[in-house]
């Protein structure tokens, strides 16, 4: 009763995020032509006992349609209708959940950015589809309910010692289907944590791909990534098996009980063609319950993953964000400390730091030790669980490894995100001034992409966005790891030259000119900043 409860609240929470109207009207929709369909099966398998064998119905209003041959084809119409539009409205709910679900997903994501990107990536497009997945499957359970009364109802008006028998074959059934259903969410819970993995593995992979190849290391990950779907591959097949033999079974089991009660008890006699037709639709009706039990219970995995990222996201501490202009650092850091989602290891701990103002601060460290995440955390783009960020501007800007480049023209992709009136001239100037054409034959309604610029040239258009943002603090994450010596000291000739502070992230310090060297150490097993 205790899980019942706890499943429910879960629905309900989940289903006020979602923000998908008429829900339950939908679900009702979806079970009223869904037995609608029922009524339509019974009157045709009593249309085709008629024609087989004469037999005619008590109820008159079912004669009626027995008698007129000429109605079947209208029926079997109606039937079809009924049974698309059934479900279209449930797939129809199912995309919807999911797709409002995604948008939620990616809205926290922009809000408390404390994730990996593959954790990102896999709960915004795995979780939300799987969520999804749960409303179809309850609304096929509920389906399958009502159908199930239908049919049992039939049945027992027809030929109620037989249906008792068979009643007590299905109390049979409770067990081995609820040992399945155990095993099928034992499973999914396994996949659940082998697809995070895969993931995480493709994340690391990508990120450190040049790293790998000069190393000579592919081959050790790429077996290790082996080993990781090997193990989500088997987890899905035992899922996908119990749930299948969970499906299989009622329907066995009848088929084979009706064929030995045939062949030792001679019962064919007793027993009517819309008998056997009606019990052959209830027991596909019990599988059907089965598979959306199994559908449910999957999900449900998914449903209480979604409910436990709510509740252990960080809620932003009022006040831990402050501005001061006077301050004479540009950015103060006291007391932080940081780690991801799901992830018990701090990135930092009680962490202290000071920028200067209007300097360049190269920020240095080993892979993965948290540079990328310090300048996360300067930006508010990652929320600290404990500490105050002191910043002297709001206007900052930033430049990564891999720059934004529309598919549109140089003006759209240097006034991108920009609220502030920008002339032709300004933008020219600094085209000129970064030397981002060898000719003057591109305009700014040149169309561009990543594809028709070289890496150098995209790194300049995003350098002149910063610029033309008036940014007073420019954060870089590798922003010219891809560039030659020249490029690099012309860009930086180009920002020593203005009132900036630049916090750049390296692997080469050696390549700039700098006033400050932070570097990321590792000490007892945490991680430390200091002064070089």
């Amino acid at each position: 009763m205790g899980n019942f409860k706890k499943t429910l609240s879960e629905i309900i929470y989940i289903s006020r995020i979602t923000g998908v109207t008429r829900k339950k009207l939908r679900i009702l929709g979806s079970v009223i032509l869904s037995n609608t369909t029922v009524f339509i099966d019974i009157l045709i398998i009593l249309m085709f006992a008629n024609l087989l064998t004469g037999e005619i119905s008590n109820i008159e209003i079912v004669n009626l349609f027995i008698t007129n041959i000429y109605l079947l084809p209208i029926i079997v119409l109606l039937r079809f209708f009924s049974n698309f539009l059934e479900k279209a409205n449930i797939f129809s709910l199912q995309l919807q959940v999911e797709k409002n679900l995604r948008v939620y997903l990616i809205k926290e994501v922009y809000k408390k950015g404390n994730y990996s990107i593959a954790d990102a990536t896999f709960y915004i497009n795995s979780l939300s589809g799987h969520v999804g997945y749960f409303y179809a499957a309850l609304t096929s359970f509920l389906n399958g309910l009502v159908q199930l009364i239908v049919y049992g109802s039939f049945l027992l008006f027809t030929n109620f010692q037989t249906i008792l028998a068979f009643a007590a074959g299905g109390l049979v059934l409770f067990f081995p289907t609820r040992t399945l259903l155990k095993l099928g969410r034992k499973y999914m819970h396994e996949s659940w944590i082998n697809a995070q993995q895969t993931g995480r593995d493709i994340e690391r992979v990508i990120q450190n791909i040049f790293l790998i190849k000069i190393l000579g290391t592919s081959e050790k990950e790429i077996d290790d990534y082996d080993k990781t779907t090997s193990k989500l591959r088997l987890s899905q097949l035992k899922n996908q098996v119990y749930g299948t033999i969970n499906s299989l079974i009622p329907n066995f089991i009848t088929v084979f009980t009706i064929s030995i009660l045939i062949v030792f008890f001679n019962i064919l006699r007793s027993l009517s063609l819309e008998f056997l037709g009606v019990t052959l639709r209830l027991v596909q009706t019990i599988g059907a319950i089965n598979t959306s039990m199994n559908m449910m219970i999957n999900s449900h995995v998914h449903l209480t993953k979604f409910v436990e990222l709510e509740d252990n996201k960080i809620i932003e501490r009022e006040g831990y964000y402050q501005k001061n202009d006077s301050n004479k650092n540009s950015v103060e850091i006291k007391n932080l400390s940081f780690k991801y989602y799901g992830s018990q290891e701090y990135i930092f701990k009680k962490l202290d730091l000071e920028i200067p103002k209007y300097e360049h601060t190269v920020l240095t460290g080993p892979n993965g030790s948290g540079k990328s995440t310090l300048l996360g955390l300067i930006s508010k783009v990652f929320y600290p669980e404990e500490g105050n960020i002191i910043i002297a501007s709001n206007k900052l800007g930033y430049v990564g490894v891999t720059p934004l480049i529309l598919k549109a023209s140089l003006r759209e992709n240097f006034l991108y995100g920009n609220n502030l009136k920008i002339n032709d001239k300004q933008m020219l100037d600094l085209m000129d001034e970064f030397q981002l054409f060898n000719s003057s034959e591109k305009t700014l309604d040149t169309a561009v992409d990543s594809n028709s610029l070289s890496s150098g040239q995209m790194q300049k258009i995003a350098f002149i966005r910063s610029l033309l943002a008036d940014v007073e603090i420019l954060l870089l994450d590798e922003s010219t790891s891809n560039l030659d010596i020249q490029t690099k000291q012309l860009i930086f000739d180009i920002l020593s030259s203005k009132n900036i502070t630049v916090i750049n992230s390296t692997h080469n310090s050696e390549d700039f000119k700098y006033d400050n060297h932070l570097r990321i150490i590792y000490e007892n097993e945490m991680r430390k900043l200091i002064y070089i």
